[in-house]
């Protein structure tokens, strides 16, 4: 059920006049739709509802890419790298435009996606192995920009030496609430939980010193930046556009993937607020949208909207009751258990004769 008639069904219930569109001038709709969003997170974060699993979250991770073209161009001339500088990487083309999940691949740089975290690991000495993170990419006329986000220190400028960038992290989209499970086609992965303030080097303190084809570990939790993309110049006919970077629940895989990874990982969702006339509660059944209208009524009985304290015990009642009905359709009942029965008692055959023990007649 859409935002507009979850109003109307409001305004109903309040004896007032139903409405064709959403006014921001209109307070009284502004004020239902406040407290539908209000009961909404009530309803829907104080239960784990079947409906809200999800079985089609899908993550691309691009493999690491090594090259030896000037990782640090030859505009670098004092030995402090000043944090947000751009670093240039000589273009070479671009070598993969099937454009798998935005996936592209320029000077052996490979940008996946709009949440992934990107880091570059500069090889030669005396900084080998250490590894900072891309803050932001940009494609120019010539050059594939890399900014860096920290203060780097250099004993001399590098204008040439191998280097290697890879992702192995990223941050989930705001409709995941609580990842449940992580599925690898090609190997089983061990799926590790951290908490909101453990850091994912915490728990890999050195993630360079592994690469695989086929990661065996994935971390979820933490809080991570992903790395941004600045509009700059297309190539292969395809628009990089803009992209900000956006800051969430993190997850990373260890080892660093080698060869393009793809995952799968079940979830439950986290509804957003409605706003528009047609927004909705996407896969909420039609009997929870109504205790969420019941709870939304009884919220503004309780308010200045309406003060009615009678009509407002009732609402509080009628929520109560829809509510534990929704809730035992959808728990399994210990007396009600499914239990599997074989086929014959479906009467589609005789209990005495199963099908392994009878015997086939020889053909004539």
């Amino acid at each position: 059920m859409a935002l507009l008639q979850m109003i109307n069904s409001v305004r109903g219930k309040l004896r007032e006049e139903r409405i064709s569109a959403i006014a921001t001038t209109d307070l009284l709709t502004t004020e239902i739709v406040d407290l539908i969003n209000d009961a909404g997170s009530e309803i829907l974060e104080g239960d784990d509802w079947e409906f809200d699993l999800r079985n089609d979250g899908r993550l691309f991770f691009p493999s690491s890419q090594s090259g030896t073209n000037a990782l640090f161009g030859a505009s670098l001339t004092t030995t402090v790298y000043q944090n947000f500088t751009a670093v240039d990487l000589v273009y070479s083309g671009d070598t993969d435009s099937g454009e798998v999940f935005e996936d592209i691949d320029v000077a052996g740089f490979r940008w996946s996606g709009n949440s992934v975290r990107a880091r570059v690991i500069p090889l030669d000495t005396p900084f080998g192995n250490t590894s900072w993170i891309i803050t932001d990419v940009d494609h120019a006329a010539t050059f594939l920009r890399l900014t860096l986000g920290s203060n780097l220190l250099f004993d001399t400028p590098s204008t040439n030496g191998a280097w290697t960038t890879y992702a192995n992290e990223v941050v989930l989209p705001t409709t995941v609430k609580k990842v449940l499970s992580v599925r690898n086609e090609e190997e089983p992965v061990r799926l590790v939980f951290a908490n909101s303030e453990t850091e994912f080097d915490q728990l890999v303190p050195r993630p360079t010193i592994s690469f695989s084809s086929v990661p065996h570990t994935v971390v979820v939790g933490g809080t991570i930046t992903s790395t941004s993309r600045s509009a700059g110049t297309a190539w292969s006919g395809l628009s990089p556009g803009t992209v900000t970077a956006t800051t969430g629940t993190g997850l990373m895989v260890w080892p660093i993937p080698s060869a393009d990874l793809h995952l799968e990982y079940s979830y439950r969702v986290q509804h957003a607020d409605l706003a528009a006339a047609t927004d909705v509660f996407t896969g909420v059944p039609q009997d929870v949208i109504h205790i969420i209208e019941w709870l939304a009524f009884q919220k503004a009985l309780d308010s200045g909207i309406q003060n009615d304290p009678v009509a407002a015990r009732r609402a509080e009642q009628q929520v109560e009751k829809r509510r534990l009905r929704a809730q035992a359709s959808q728990s399994r009942q210990p007396n009600r258990r499914r239990v599997p029965t074989s086929f014959h008692t479906h009467n589609h055959g005789s209990s005495r004769r199963r099908w392994a023990n009878q015997t086939v007649p020889a053909p004539t």
